[in-house]
């Protein structure tokens, strides 16, 4: 039976930077946001694998076991949310058209959907459909045909276990992060980015875990940090719009959640454990864009962070001050700021020659060099520079400009990872001259 169901949110995974190697750079295409506050009220989730993924058409690396990776995908989700998924097969091998649902939770792979890519290079899409409560009742997923896959890291190719477990966020109705480690940040690096496999994004971020608690487990003891941004434009208070908000674990340094403030100048970072952390503002003038966040959903109309204000360090009474959040707790922080452009707007990161939007992965007991690149970044000196990481320290005398065929400036400095550093993923801050403040959040990750 095919119903029409009252609302609908479409995403497109988006393609990474596509790379030159020494002296260039590009961004990625961005991909629509999410979904608010839409859940599933049914648990388990029963998910249907397409008849598609028995025989791949040949955009996906013959031998690439395509149903795995969505298990594995699947079990990532569950394990984080505490939700369930009952897999079933369908020899359906179209999403449902956009005006209606047929009440099946399709994921497929096959050519047949090529027609929902006619204007879009995105890897992958999502179709979800919600009643009017805003409930998800179906929602589908479907490859680009047009899109190279493989599970194995062929440089080239999107990495499907990745792409599965970032469509799978929204499929459980998770938005964009502006966390650039996180699973469910809008873009999506090629195998080959950095001279390494994508396999980053396999991998949720404590950020991912920590949306996923705050939608199916509201009633286990997580506690959120909300409150309200605002400024004063000629003499009458605005709200700002597009700030991006993110907490990090004081003992650890890992940014543990994250939250884009609404057009009232809201934001809320949920799902977080009971412990000590410090709390971030930024514009979203960096790694992931104004644009990558603000397709549609709930941040829908976003195109820059207005009205424009400067990076700081939150706090309950002063930026040098740690918060206490405990268990089932909802601590309120609201904030007046000066409405002031930014001068310093790092716009991409890199390493092995290479600059792009896309994390850098790093292990422990490594040194290497890393990139910086964008506005304001000559007026860096190397004790302007640090990590939200005590066990990832900065190279003394490593600093100095990089070539590259960028507008803006690229400094280059050595960091060096010590062995006993846990997986995470951490932040570079950048500090001025003049004490201007920026932030790179979960641009540094130690894989899982």
């Amino acid at each position: 039976m095919i119903r029409k169901l009252p609302g609908l949110f479409v995403l497109a995974m988006a393609l990474a930077a596509a790379i030159l190697p020494g002296h260039g750079s590009s961004a990625a295409s961005p991909e629509p946001t999410g979904f608010g506050e839409h859940r599933w009220l049914r648990n388990p989730i029963i998910v249907s694998l397409s008849s598609s993924m028995d025989a791949p058409p040949p955009n996906i690396k013959p031998g690439s076991d395509v149903k795995a990776a969505v298990q594995r995908a699947l079990q990532s989700w569950s394990d984080a949310a505490g939700i369930q998924f009952l897999e079933t097969t369908s020899s359906n091998e179209t999403i449902s058209p956009a005006n209606e649902g047929d009440g099946v939770d399709l994921l497929t792979v096959s050519a047949a959907n090529a027609s929902e890519f006619a204007a879009s290079d995105a890897p992958a899409r999502t179709r979800v459909f919600y009643d009017s409560g805003g409930a998800i009742v179906e929602a589908d997923i479907a490859l680009n045909p047009t899109a190279q896959f493989s599970d194995d890291g062929t440089p080239g190719t999107y990495d499907l276990e990745s792409t599965f477990t970032h469509e799978i966020g929204h499929l459980i109705g998770l938005e964009h992060s502006a966390v650039i480690g996180a699973t469910m940040q809008p873009r999506q690096a090629l195998n080959g980015v950095y001279g390494l496999p994508a396999f980053t994004q396999r991998s949720l971020s404590e950020d991912d875990i920590a949306s996923a608690r705050a939608l199916y487990g509201r009633h286990a003891g997580w506690s959120s940090i909300s409150g309200r941004l605002t400024t004063n434009v000629t003499g009458r208070a605005r709200s700002i719009f597009g700030a991006n908000i993110f907490a990090e674990d004081v003992a650890s340094g890992n940014v543990v959640g994250s939250s884009i403030s609404s057009s009232s100048g809201t934001y809320r970072v949920q799902g977080l454990r009971a412990g000590v952390y410090r709390v971030f503002a930024q514009p979203l003038d960096g790694p992931v864009s104004e644009q990558d966040i603000g397709a549609n959903g709930s941040q829908a109309g976003l195109i820059e962070t207005t009205p424009p204000f400067r990076s700081f360090v939150a706090s309950s009474s002063s930026p040098s001050q740690s918060l206490n959040v405990g268990a089932n707790s909802a601590l309120r922080l609201s904030y007046f700021v000066f409405s002031r452009a930014p001068v310093l707007a790092p716009s991409l990161i890199g390493m092995n020659g290479e600059l792009s939007t896309a994390p850098l992965p790093l292990r422990p007991g490594e040194t290497l060099s890393i990139y910086v690149a964008g506005e304001g970044l000559d007026d860096i000196t190397l004790d302007g520079i640090s990590i939200s990481s005590a066990f990832i320290s900065i190279v003394p005398e490593s600093l100095h400009q990089a070539k590259f065929d960028t507008p803006y400036p690229v400094i280059s400095f050595d960091i060096a990872v010590s062995a006993d550093i846990q997986p995470g993923d951490f932040t570079i801050r950048l500090q001025s001259s003049n004490g201007e403040l920026a932030f790179l959040p979960g641009a540094i990750t130690i894989e899982r």
